[in-house]
């Protein structure tokens, strides 16, 4: 009977080392509000209705960590009376291969959502592709700087935020769920 025991209490202990080592297959457990994007690079790409592109990144070598971004790369001037297409492309260059974020985000869509906000008066930015459930993603988007736009420097955030299954709303300023990267680029207009 002991030789009993002793096989069950065998068993018992290689079935949990078995479902312990199956729960650790390189994967990390996913903390309520989702898994968070490592992105240490941003760039945008604006193209002019002439075919005129300008291209600008910011690094962020911790990503959404405490250490800041470092200084944009690229000028971005939007001369008055114009407007642009833009699209955002986010990159974990911490990693070997470089880790292409923006298919994730494009993938998982309706669960991220890119915000543009712009300090300053006079231009503006605004999303204009969407999510399966037919919401702004901000992957794609424009920015303009109208007829009687004055002359001067603007701020444009980025904000991606990463939601799973709460609610995305329409404006934001910060992330009511998980901040996958906020960075801050220079727009001037001449």
């Amino acid at each position: 009977m002991r030789v009993r025991i002793q096989n069950v209490r065998a068993g018992f202990a290689l079935a949990g080392l078995t479902m312990l080592l199956a729960s650790c297959d390189g994967d990390s457990v996913v903390a309520p509000g989702g898994e968070t994007e490592v992105i240490s690079r941003v760039t945008l790409t604006l193209t002019s209705a002439t075919g005129t592109a300008l291209t600008s990144y910011i690094d962020d070598a911790d990503g959404n960590g405490p250490n800041a971004p470092s200084a944009q790369v690229g000028a971005l001037s939007l001369p008055v009376g114009t407007s642009w297409t833009g699209v955002v492309r986010f990159e974990n260059r911490t990693v070997t291969p470089i880790a292409n974020i923006t298919d994730e985000v494009r993938t998982e869509a309706n669960a991220h959502r890119v915000f543009y906000s712009i300090a300053g008066t006079g231009v503006t930015a605004s999303s204009t592709d969407i999510d399966g459930a037919g919401k702004p993603l901000g992957l794609a988007f424009t920015v303009a700087a109208p007829t009687g736009t004055t002359a001067g420097a603007r701020t444009l955030r980025v904000l991606l935020c990463h939601y799973d299954a709460a609610v995305k709303p329409a404006v934001a300023s910060s992330c009511s769920a998980d901040t996958d990267i906020d960075v801050s680029f220079t727009v001037t207009v001449p």
